[in-house]
């Protein structure tokens, strides 16, 4: 029973399942999502995706993944956006996946939290704590590098679930999983992408700085006619001035400014 429970109980989810341990529960879909989303569903925004030119991940005969799939579907844009609010997450959406043969995804972590809602089919899950990972790795994943996120899952230490049409499981930030569907299957999953400290700081930094113009200074052009003395002395110029623009960046002044920035965009708006 350490990952089961018989209904979704927000109060007890965020207190002791949120980015610390799964949840399955038995047929908690439907009331989680309030819709069905099925096979018609799905071809229509496959379709929707493809006439948009919007990446679709296929092999033919078996599998269609469909990230961000809410970009074409106005009531679930609608409800990833009041989940969104729910969650505290800035930027959340649907992805979702048929299958039409035996396959699945190959074990792998994300820097996302994801809430599984099996529609049609059976679809085995296999997940692992992050304490498997390596520190190295967990950092990468979360400052989105390219070419991370495939990893083994253990032989050892490790949850099973078996889910059908209905049921509901939430995979925490950073959990190793692998899912694997028996037959032909329909599933959505509501993704909610955490947001690193480096993303919540240096593009909103940026913003202030500009806004306050600092950082404004030509930088000298290092031509042919700079003597080897006035090139020493330029590039030292530069480092002289990088170093007095990265020491404003601590002034309280600009530390609240960006503060304000980051309540606008992380903070649930009613």
């Amino acid at each position: 029973m350490e990952f089961e429970r018989d209904k979704f109980d927000p109060e007890v989810f965020f207190a002791e399942h949120w980015r610390k341990k799964p949840l399955y529960v038995q047929g908690g879909a439907a009331d989680f999502l309030r819709r069905s989303w099925t096979p018609q569903d799905f071809g229509a925004a496959l379709r929707a995706a493809r006439e948009a030119d919007h990446t679709v991940l296929e092999r033919e005969g078996e599998v269609a993944f469909v990230e961000k799939v809410s970009l074409f579907d106005a009531d679930l844009a609608e409800r990833a956006e009041e989940f969104g609010r729910f969650f505290g997450v800035p930027e959340t959406w649907f992805d979702s996946v048929a299958t039409y043969s035996p396959s699945g995804i190959g074990d792998h972590f994300d820097h996302s939290d994801n809430f599984v809602l099996q529609q049609e089919g059976v679809k085995e899950w296999s997940l692992a704590s992050p304490s498997h990972l390596p520190k190295t790795e967990i950092a990468r994943r979360m400052m989105n590098l390219p070419g991370v996120g495939g990893y083994d899952l253990p032989t050892h230490d490790r949850a099973e679930f078996v889910l059908e049409p209905g049921d509901l499981l939430y995979i925490p930030l950073l959990w190793l999983h692998s899912g694997v569907s028996r037959a032909s299957s329909l599933s959505l999953s509501l993704v909610f992408p955490a947001v690193s400290l480096y993303s919540a700081v240096v593009p909103l930094l940026g913003q202030v700085l500009r806004g306050r113009a600092l950082g404004h200074q030509p930088l000298p052009a290092f031509h042919s006619g700079l003597s080897d003395d006035e090139r020493r002395r330029a590039v030292e110029a530069v480092r002289t001035a990088t170093a007095a623009l990265i020491g404003r960046m601590a002034d309280e002044e600009i530390v609240d400014a960006v503060h304000e920035l980051q309540k606008q965009w992380l903070l649930p708006q009613p």
